[in-house]
């Protein structure tokens, strides 16, 4: 998973991940690992291209929604770019509500102003 930070408006700054493949329990290990790393250095700003991602299993989903409520009483915010349909049921399925979705990273980098 390739993961990239790059200073956004307001000197915020903002990491990319890029998953490949199905995020399962497994692969949600390596998230929730860079999740605590940012925190302790206190970048709250994340922006998830889902682009390249086949399955997300439910309860990542879950995990996820718990992250995104954790960075936002932080200041932060977790946003979803290129969301399939597939993946866009999934996420319905769930209560995706707490997510924005943008079309692209550049839309959602500017969300963060």
């Amino acid at each position: 998973m390739r993961v990239q930070a790059v200073e956004a408006v307001n000197n915020k700054k903002v990491s990319f991940f890029l998953p490949n493949g199905e995020i399962n329990e497994q692969e949600f290990e390596t998230l929730e690992k860079r999740f605590m790393t940012m925190i302790e250095a206190g970048e709250f700003n994340i922006i998830i291209d889902l682009s390249r991602v086949s399955h997300m299993n439910y309860k990542v989903v879950g995990w996820l929604i718990d992250y995104q409520k954790k960075f936002k009483d932080l200041g932060g915010d977790i946003k979803l770019v290129n969301v399939s349909p597939y993946l866009y049921d999934i996420l319905r399925l769930y209560g995706f509500y707490p997510f924005e979705i943008f079309p692209s990273k550049r839309a959602a980098l500017k969300s963060f102003a």
